[in-house]
């Protein structure tokens, strides 16, 4: 078994390429090692790396009286663009991803929520151009047993 977290990216990844748009090969992606290719845009990337995961200790996370922690995730689905009307595609594509994400509040009960917390179109903040991607930024929170990552607390 792997880490709950990475139950949760797998979990998302699963909800949105469940998205017509999406639901081709590497179209929604868990980090990438490469450049996204031109011929697959628009495509996701869904990472957590601007932000760290925060926790606090939850007592008797277990029937066993067993501590664990709540834990806020902060997810990003980076939207990758082609360079036809970026802007407009961007938020074509918020459309989607939170109308999929809104109906998967809680990830088939792995969560106990996930939920929007801010979006961004990026541009370049000298000349004003679209830099052709964006940010969907969701807040997910769970809780796991302290001793076992992997399993879901109460």
């Amino acid at each position: 078994m792997a880490h709950l977290r990475s139950q949760i990216f797998s979990a998302v990844k699963d909800v949105l390429s469940g998205v017509d748009e999406f639901s081709d090969p590497g179209k929604v992606e868990r980090g990438r090692t490469s450049a996204v290719r031109e011929d697959i845009l628009p495509a996701l990337t869904l990472t957590w790396a601007d932000r760290a995961e925060g926790s606090t200790i939850r007592p008797f996370a277990t029937e066993a009286g067993a501590d664990g922690y709540d834990r806020s995730l902060p997810l990003a689905i980076v939207v990758h663009l082609s360079d036809e009307d970026p802007e407009e595609a961007f938020d074509a594509i918020c459309v989607l991803v939170e109308a999929a994400m809104g109906q998967a509040i809680t990830l088939g009960g792995t969560v106990i929520e996930c939920t929007l917390a801010s979006e961004q179109f990026f541009v370049n903040r000298d000349t004003g151009l679209p830099l052709l991607g964006g940010s969907i930024n969701y807040l997910v929170t769970y809780k796991t047993v302290a001793g076992d990552p992997e399993t879901a607390a109460q």
